[in-house]
């Protein structure tokens, strides 16, 4: 086998440029797995002399026993979803060359990674935030109705861009969002957020001034058009763009790079449940299927309480020197 993996180990660096660090990285998950099936392989041969390992003969239950002793050795889940990763490389490789006829553990799944929750904006950031949106032309005017409704409803990316006119009821502060799954929900927001949008689509018709002749002619019957945010071409905005809208506006304000749209969606439900609004509200309000989803962004709430606790309480940091 060892033969194999220093092949392996060339075309990593050679022809697809790896760093040292990676290949080291590489080479010792790889190593750890070879002497575990050496092991394996002794153990169940019932003698002390090796026989080479027949790369041929590993299959998919190999790998999982693998992963099963990683797992007994309470390896945490991310460095045992890289090895696995390695392995799958490596065979991917191994039957590229046609060492091997197929893959073993091409469909093996990964272990499931708890995803970290996206850094978020505090109050203040959101302010400086939204003053740096300054202007009346109808992008500007759609830049802050963006923001403003992001923070205000914590709806997902792409939810808002695909918010269509008949969806939204800006007189009493309701939209209509299709989610995930297909699902539709009810989101509420507040006045700013209704000051905002009411400012931009006074002005949205000066975007649709901007289409082709084809397209105005068009634009009665073809649903995109029907869009609450449109771009400079008077054409649906994507994803892509509110993405970069957001960006802009973190960088002009001078905030954390990492800030992102769903750092809105991550403020939104944080500070609900700092100001004690009910779990299962915000989970309906997110559009979260599961509550142990919403769940995740608990913690940050009792971040926030034992900071208010140890600044506040008189006891918080006293040390009874009886007890010690």
């Amino acid at each position: 086998m060892q033969e194999y993996i220093e092949q392996f180990m060339t075309y990593l660096a050679h022809e697809r440029n790896y760093s040292d660090l990676t290949l080291k990285t590489y080479r010792t998950d790889l190593r750890q797995f070879q002497e575990f099936l050496a092991q394996i392989q002794k153990i169940s041969g019932g003698c002390e002399d090796e026989k080479p390992l027949d790369i041929q003969k590993i299959d998919r239950y190999a790998v999982q026993a693998f992963l099963g002793h990683l797992y007994s050795q309470k390896k945490k889940k991310t460095s045992i979803a890289r090895k696995l990763a390695a392995l799958k490389s490596f065979f991917n490789f191994l039957w590229k060359k046609a060492y091997i006829p197929a893959n073993p553990i091409k469909s093996l799944p990964s272990p499931k990674l708890p995803q970290p929750l996206p850094a978020m904006f505090e109050e203040e950031e959101i302010d400086q935030l939204l003053e740096c949106v300054a202007g009346i032309d109808p992008l500007t005017l759609r830049d802050l109705a963006i923001l403003e409704l992001l923070y205000a409803t914590g709806i997902r990316v792409e939810e808002i861009a695909q918010l269509r006119l008949e969806h939204l009821h800006v007189k009493d502060r309701w939209i209509k969002i299709r989610g995930k799954g297909n699902k539709e929900r009810l989101v509420v927001f507040g006045i700013p957020a209704a000051k905002a949008l009411t400012r931009y689509l006074a002005k949205r018709p000066e975007l649709l001034q901007n289409q082709s002749a084809a397209e105005v002619v068009d634009s009665e019957t073809r649903p995109e058009q029907q869009r609450v945010f449109l771009n400079y071409r008077g054409e649906p905005l994507s994803s892509r763009s509110v993405r970069r809208i957001v960006k802009k506006y973190v960088i002009k304000a001078d905030l954390d790079r990492t800030l992102s749209p769903k750092s809105f969606r991550h403020a939104f439900a944080s500070h609900l449940l700092q100001a004690g609004a009910d779990l299962r509200v915000i989970q309906e309000l997110l559009g979260h299927s599961s509550l142990s989803t919403t769940q995740r962004y608990t913690h940050v709430n009792i971040d926030s309480l034992l900071d208010v606790y140890h600044h506040s309480h008189p006891k918080a940091n006293t040390v009874n020197k009886e007890n010690v």
